[in-house]
């Protein structure tokens, strides 16, 4: 089977993204039904760098995504056409065809299509609405889909009344020896923090529901426990610097600025630190299609606390200790109950936590990917 596999995207990556990609290409492309790949993605995320040399795989460039200006590109369509593949695999929610050949779409990002979510600035609500119907457009025509959660799944059920022997789940895997990777401080970080603060990772957005651990982080200390501070882990784009404006202006306003500290992206290494050292990390995400930090967390035996949003409690299970979303009192009370814990107890949670990660396969993910594509092959020609 020839697959190719087309990454349309706007120029730029996540950091989950390009996880998935790293470590599910090497394993499709020594799959045994697998012939050949042709992985196609915008000129600016040099794919071919970041992923080994491979015999069957070849690496060439695409457009970007432009919202309902993804037009034709004739040199990719001359380079599709040269490969002739049997089945073409579109692993983001984004509308493609190419001569009749059976499309897979895979759907990773959720917020676009929930409500709830407040605190987005205008343009950036008039674009996930135009995501939103983009996204539909793709899923409905293409002739598989790959959720990556049961929760994706369902919505697409009842939502866009997707039939469910159309749609196969995928979950996303983890490697389990990260834990031995290079570990390193990251610089904001200042000394003393080891083994009594907070961690939080993701993008910088109201999405990532982190005003919650703000407002707990202030009913703790409020009650004199022995917090060192929250350590915030991620990117903010420019379409969210008045957000995060805001948040820093509540965290002076509370005298909370020297216990807050604002790192930026963070590398594997330096994750990993955080990872490692923190006391708790907290997810407090309003959605989640997947969720990869969730298992980069449980991996390296975080003490987790979460969200009851979906699909946190599909991959945490019974991993985490669960709040209501939006309740900060609860989040509060939820930590308080793990600062109550002896080291037998936080030791167990630990082990529970990398267990439930273990059930996490990259192998597992890549051999399912496969399958999906077979039917989409094997519907398409019967």
């Amino acid at each position: 089977m020839k697959i190719a596999i087309i990454n349309i995207t706007g120029g730029g990556m996540s950091g989950g993204y390009r996880k998935y990609l790293r470590n599910v290409i090497p394993r499709m492309s020594k799959h045994p039904d697998v012939s050949a790949i042709l992985c196609a993605s915008p000129a600016s995320l040099n794919i071919k760098y970041w992923i080994e040399p491979l015999p069957n795989v070849k690496f060439v460039d695409c457009k970007p995504y432009r919202l309902f200006g993804y037009g034709n590109d004739s040199e990719l369509n001359y380079k599709l056409k040269e490969f002739s593949p049997d089945v073409i695999f579109v692993p983001t929610e984004r509308y493609f065809k190419f001569n009749g050949v059976p499309i897979v779409n895979m759907l990773q990002n959720m917020e676009p299509f929930v409500s709830g979510i407040d605190g987005n600035p205008f343009g950036e609500r008039l674009k996930m609405l135009l995501l939103c119907i983009d996204a539909k457009r793709a899923i409905i025509k293409a002739d598989r889909i790959i959720a990556v959660s049961n929760f994706v799944k369902d919505f697409l059920m009842t939502s866009w009344g997707i039939q469910s022997d159309r749609i196969g789940v995928v979950y996303h895997g983890i490697d389990m020896n990260q834990e031995n990777n290079k570990v390193v401080r990251p610089n904001p970080i200042p000394n003393g923090c080891d083994n009594q603060f907070f961690f939080t990772a993701g993008s910088i957005r109201p999405a990532r529901g982190i005003e919650d651990v703000l407002y707990a982080i202030k009913q703790l200390l409020d009650k004199s426990l022995d917090i060192s501070g929250l350590i915030i882990a991620g990117e903010t784009s420019p379409v969210m610097k008045k957000y995060r404006k805001r948040l820093e202006d509540w965290i002076k306003s509370q005298n909370l600025s020297s216990k807050i500290f604002w790192t930026g992206n963070l590398d594997e290494s330096e994750m990993a630190w955080c990872y490692q050292n923190c006391y708790i990390f907290v997810m407090a995400s309003r959605v989640e299609s997947f969720g990869q930090i969730a298992l980069e967390a449980m991996t390296h035996g975080c003490i987790c606390v979460a969200a009851d949003n979906p699909c946190l409690p599909e991959i945490f299970g019974d991993a985490a200790i669960y709040y209501p979303p939006k309740d900060y009192k609860a989040l509060t009370e939820a930590i308080k109950t793990v600062f109550s814990w002896d080291s037998y107890h936080r030791k167990e949670a630990s082990e529970r936590a990398r267990k439930r990660a273990a059930e996490f396969s990259w192998a597992v993910c890549a051999e399912k990917t496969v399958t999906e594509l077979k039917k989409a092959v094997e519907m398409f020609r019967g």
